[in-house]
């Protein structure tokens, strides 16, 4: 493996631990009482710190150091965190994903509030109150143990190296308190030096563990000048004692980049204290807990097996291929599917291999496209860090809730959801719940506001709900700022659902809006351009008073789409199932025309306008009877309306392609897909085909 290659999979496991640093750490300030969070901050901290100097990353390493001391104190002590240490603990992350970036691209210089959050860092460890610990081991019982124990035969033989009790007593006479002896032996391949690593750089990071009390080094092997290949390490094996007080397994990161046959490591108290139990079962007990007492975190450790992992890192790009290709491999089953010449055949077997290599390529399909799906709660996680900031910012006490972390989603839409739902979250916060709670007291509400975030299956669909136990959205207030707008008439009859959406219309909110108007619609503009974007849609449902719910609502992946296929014109076009609510045949009676606002159908009391596909997409001309036609309704994110077509071909599963950089202009249509005889249908964009401002 290639030194780019290991610092590229440093940079990206540095990523991970550094977004899980964040999340982590708001737990923390909800539990600060768990020492398992406190203790997994320590470790990513440590890991982070221990990759870093490896690399020469020196800024990095300098200030996860500090990071890390004041995790040690938080650890090692009963003192609960602040709300202000919490906000020097998230300060501190920042600063490491600025430093990072700064590492990676090779620029100079440090992020700003670096050296204030270091010394933010160091003042909290030094308002700790020292409390002294008696000392477990001391001097003379150690100076005791030498001569009482000179003729037993103590002598054990650790990773093959023979240790005398004398030699034993020596090293841990040279112990502090809380410290612990281990030996390590290393036996490093030739290409190390490619790695990025070398035997001086693993002495600096274990001298950061501990202290070495004493190392051997095979030199052996090491050619004479004319042979002498700087690039090869030819060193032997190497061995060293270490003490330390740090836990065994953070030891054991240390070797996290070498390969398992390089290295192992020993405990050696853990042997001495066999051997001592074997020769003396009668030794007292002041005795035995001089040799007997360890640190609870190294006891029961298996140091030489490393963890098997029980899954593979892919590239994206990788896997974007693997879709591809199995794109192009449901277009030919279907295409074998409706060729004409394999139709005619009759033949059982024939027809048993078709039905046969269908189900197998809908099965090939059904497994790939589940490689792409993840949870959903690594980014509900990421909202946590969103409410706190957003709370404290306004100084409104909120509780998040999280539901339904375990949904599974496209990775793609995954990506994409963030900026939505930090978006609804900051809105919900901000203008959705009441300012005070006297305000929350006045309508019977608990003083702390509830945010609901939930993902859930709906149908063949992925739903969202950001939800609030809010002041409600206004609705007569909306139809009054949207009148001022411009955005509707006075006479105009509109949905709750259709009020609802003006919120969403750019440029909607104003400052006036966000104090007096139920805090709605500021950017919301911008959330529904993201889920458009991920054929999805929004929904809104309100009740003034009692709060407010955002519903998104996605297809299961990008790749596949499952649409109604319809005719126009002599053209086949794609329906988004997800977007259709019925289709049906009007009766005469049903029909409306209304002067200078188009054609309408009374669906059970309902008034809905009729959009006629031909012409909308200037096929033709011709306009058939609306009785006569076909209609499919379909629901977007300002109401309802119908669809006129020729006929409704059926429903089908549709491989998604893009349309290219021409017609990707044309915004009636969000894709194509490639049918069965090898056509070319469009997908229609259901929120573009209309013209609300003539209907309304």
């Amino acid at each position: 493996m290639t030194k780019d290659k290991i610092r590229e999979i440093f940079i990206e496991e540095a990523t991970e631990i550094i977004e899980k640093l964040d999340i982590d750490i708001v737990d923390f300030e909800d539990t600060p009482e768990d020492k398992n969070l406190i203790n997994e901050l320590f470790r990513g901290v440590h890991t982070l710190k221990g990759s870093a100097n490896s690399f020469g990353f020196n800024r990095l390493g300098q200030f996860v150091h500090s990071f890390e001391d004041v995790l040690d104190h938080y650890r090692s002590s009963d003192e609960i965190v602040t709300h202000e240490n919490i906000d020097i603990f998230l300060q501190a992350v920042c600063i490491i994903k600025d430093v990072l970036s700064l590492e990676v691209n090779g620029e100079g210089g440090l992020p700003e509030n670096f050296d204030e959050t270091i010394d933010a860092m160091k003042e909290m460890i030094s308002k700790k109150v020292t409390k002294s610990s008696p000392s477990k081991v001391s001097a003379k019982p150690l100076a005791d143990l030498s001569v009482e124990f000179s003729e037993l035969n103590l002598s054990k033989s650790v990773n093959g190296i023979k240790f005398s009790a004398d030699e034993i007593i020596n090293y841990s006479s040279k112990l502090e308190d809380g410290e612990e002896l281990y030996h390590i032996s290393f036996s490093l391949d030739e290409d190390i030096y490619f790695r990025g690593f070398d035997h001086a750089k693993l002495f600096k990071l274990l001298s950061e563990e501990g202290h070495i009390l004493e190392s051997w080094w095979d030199m052996s092997d090491i050619p004479d000048l004319t042979t002498f290949d700087p690039q090869k390490s030819t060193i032997g094996r190497v061995d060293l004692i270490l003490a330390s007080r740090s836990p065994s397994s953070d030891i054991h990161e240390l070797f996290e980049y070498i390969e398992e046959h390089e290295f192992t490591m020993e405990y050696i108290n853990k042997i001495f204290d066999k051997t001592l139990q074997e020769e003396m079962p009668s030794v007292e007990d002041d005795i035995e807990e001089i040799v007997e007492e360890k640190n609870e975190e190294s006891v029961g450790r298996s140091i030489n097996n490393r963890e098997v992992r029980s899954f593979v890192k892919v590239n994206t790009s990788k896997l974007d291929e693997l879709f591809a290709s199995i794109g192009e491999l449901v277009v030919a089953q279907n295409f074998i599917a409706e060729n004409e010449d394999i139709k005619r055949i009759k033949s059982e077997r024939v027809t048993q291999t078709m039905s046969l290599l269908s189900k197998i390529t809908k099965l090939i399909q059904s497994k790939v496209m589940s490689l792409r799906m993840v949870a959903i709660g690594d980014t509900f996680d990421k909202m946590k860090l969103v409410a706190r900031d957003a709370s404290r910012k306004i100084n409104k006490e909120i509780s998040l809730e999280l539901h339904g972390v375990e949904t599974e989603i496209d990775k793609i839409m995954i990506d994409e959801l963030s900026n939505p739902l930090i978006h609804l979250i900051r809105n919900a916060i901000d203008h959705g719940l009441e300012s005070n709670p006297e305000d929350r007291a006045k309508l019977g509400k608990p003083a702390v506001g509830r945010i609901s975030l939930r993902a859930f299956h709906k149908g063949g669909s992925i739903a969202i709900e950001v939800s609030d136990d809010g002041r409600g959205i206004n609705r007569d207030k909306i139809f009054a700022k949207a009148l001022e707008k411009g955005l509707v008439k006075k006479d105009d009859e509109l949905s709750d659902s259709q009020i609802y959406a003006l919120i969403m219309e750019p440029g909607f909110s104003t400052l006036e809006t966000v104090t007096d108007l139920s805090g709605r619609g500021v950017g919301l503009d911008v959330v529904v351009a993201s889920i458009n974007k991920l054929h999805g849609k929004v929904e809104i449902k309100s009740q003034l008073g009692k709060g407010t719910t955002f519903t998104i609502i996605l297809p299961l992946t990008l790749a596949i789409i499952d649409g109604m296929l319809v005719s126009s014109a002599g053209n086949t076009f794609i329906i988004p199932t997800l977007s259709v609510i019925e289709s049906f045949f009007p009766s005469k009676n049903m029909v409306h025309t209304i002067k200078h606002k188009g054609e309408f159908v009374d669906l059970r009391g309902e008034m809905l306008p009729v959009v006629r596909l031909n012409q909308t997409l200037e096929l033709d001309d011709k306009a058939p009877n609306i009785w006569e036609s076909t209609l499919i309704c379909v629901d977007s994110a300002h109401g309802k309306y119908t669809i006129l077509i020729d006929d409704l071909i059926g429903r089908q599963q549709v491989v998604i392609k893009s349309l290219g950089p021409v017609l990707s202009r044309l915004k009636e249509f969000s894709g194509s897909a490639i049918m069965g005889s090898g056509e070319i249908a469009l997908i229609l964009n259901v929120e573009e085909l209309i013209n609300y401002g003539e209907y309304n």
